[in-house]
């Protein structure tokens, strides 16, 4: 039972990673395989990562952070949306002026990867919070934090690979697309932020 429902947890932990994976191989259709897997490895190690630490550091801190979680992750997706339309945009104004049969593909940078990995995977602190209250075995939530983190990589790599495969068909839109899809992101995140207001 305890690990169907860490299965079940790191698939729900894993869904905002999966988004931003995608909206990277739509962004760049021609990724490499060696690339998208540390893309994956990336969010997969920030999934695992949080948790642990927001587990050893709930008994503490966790009253006086827990309500800032939201807002930063919302503030960092927002921004990542934002620059990836207005990027977009001008993409698209240039294709549009030069008339070029094809764009040249969108570079996801290693900055970015790092932002992103963070932002989506800020809210698995609170993962680590609750961990404290349904265990204190250590060993049994570093084994959920592992499966969160692994669950995360696995899903993320295969949503990279779907990206880049429908990203050829969209790529004078790619920037935009993902752009929108950070938006929504933050959006959800803010949501979150709100509810806690209230």
């Amino acid at each position: 039972m305890f690990l169907l429902e860490s299965f079940i947890l790191s698939i729900t932990m894993a869904a905002d990673a999966m988004c931003a994976a995608a909206s990277d191989g739509i962004k760049e259709h021609d990724i490499k395989l060696s690339k998208g897997f540390l893309i994956a490895l990336s969010f997969g190690v920030f999934q695992f990562i949080m948790p642990v630490i927001g587990y050893f550091i709930s008994f503490a801190v966790y009253e006086y952070i827990q309500f800032y979680i939201p807002w930063i992750a919302f503030g960092i997706m927002a921004l990542l949306g934002i620059k990836s339309l207005v990027d977009g945009i001008k993409e698209f104004k240039s294709s549009i002026n030069e008339e070029r049969n094809s764009l040249d593909t969108t570079k996801v940078k290693p900055l970015e990867i790092f932002i992103q990995s963070i932002a989506t995977s800020i809210d698995a602190l609170s993962v680590g919070f609750t961990l404290t209250a349904s265990t204190s075995n250590v060993s049994e939530a570093m084994l959920t934090c592992g499966i969160i983190g692994l669950v995360t990589m696995l899903l993320s790599f295969l949503c990279v690979i779907f990206g880049k495969k429908i990203g050829i068909y969209i790529e004078k839109y790619a920037s935009i697309i993902s752009g929108l899809i950070f938006i929504a992101l933050s959006i959800k995140f803010l949501v979150e932020a709100i509810m806690l207001v209230l």
